[in-house]
């Protein structure tokens, strides 16, 4: 029988199991597949056994919206294993050893994963890093929303990045579903919204000069390909030192828990720009 890992929560988490299978190879011990949301293939390619997509009628049976770690709002570790066991191969099993409680994880993975950069398919071509990647976050679900930063914020921050760095250009990165759809009058403005990928993101992470955005899992993501980033956020140590395993350059503003809704600071614009400049 063949262990299947399974990857259907927060990307954040994604980060975790596939160090977690890039330890088990290091180590010469056997490896698992995985089965994943679409689009999550790059950061299994090389390291998983092999790699099975879940199933449309997955989007419909559960609430994606509400991922949640590993799993989903009140979902248990046994009803996905029971569910996700039913659209696998005869031959295939999910982990009874993978954790899906976020405390349990602790006990299983740590000091079994080992960080690195991921490999993209392919590299965008370009003789310098000319591009600032903004991601103005924007998750509708209720659970989720309190932790968006205004628009307004990421309106003035963009049109002061265009004014300040006139050689570069100046994308926003994401999802309609997920994040601002903005645009603002700029000739070295790109709204790049729903033409972002894990793939592309990896593809483009050597031309990056600097990546922003509140605390979240793109970010981590930048700063595991080795891009300065600038967050903002409530977990200063989490993410500049705790989750930064590559000891990447990162800037931090650091803010409430509560105060991400009515978020507007010059100096934290400010902040980013000195940042950059650096």
């Amino acid at each position: 029988m063949k262990e299947v890992l399974l990857d259907v929560g927060e990307l954040g988490w994604s980060f975790y199991l596939s160090a977690h299978i890039r330890w088990l190879r290091s180590q010469k011990k056997p490896i698992p597949s995985v089965m994943v949301l679409p689009g999550r293939e790059a950061l299994y390619r090389g390291l998983a056994n092999s790699i099975l997509t879940v199933p449309d009628c997955a989007f419909k049976d559960f609430k994606m919206e509400q991922q949640n770690r590993f799993t989903f709002m009140n979902v248990g570790g046994q009803r996905l294993r029971e569910y996700f066991e039913k659209h696998l191969p005869w031959d295939h099993y999910i982990s009874r050893t993978q954790p899906f409680d976020c405390h349990l994880w602790h006990k299983v993975y740590v000091g079994q994963m080992l960080f690195r950069p991921y490999v993209p398919k392919m590299v965008w071509q370009g003789i310098r890093k000319n591009e600032i990647h903004v991601f103005p976050r924007c998750r509708k679900s209720k659970y989720f929303s309190p932790r968006n930063l205004s628009i307004s914020f990421y309106i003035d921050l963009l049109s002061r990045l265009c004014d300040e760095f006139k050689d570069c250009i100046i994308y926003t990165m994401g999802t309609k579903s997920g994040a601002y759809d903005i645009n603002i009058d700029k000739e070295n403005y790109m709204n790049f919204l729903d033409q972002t990928s894990i793939e592309s993101l990896l593809s483009g992470a050597p031309l990056v000069r600097c990546a922003i955005g509140s605390q979240s899992a793109p970010l981590k993501l930048m700063l595991l390909q080795k891009v300065p980033s600038f967050m903002i956020g409530h977990e200063k140590k989490r993410h500049t030192e705790t989750e930064n395993w590559l000891k990447t350059k990162v800037g931090f503003y650091e803010i409430g828990k509560n105060e991400y809704n009515n978020f507007y600071s010059p100096d934290c614009i400010d902040k980013i720009v000195e940042f950059i400049k650096k």
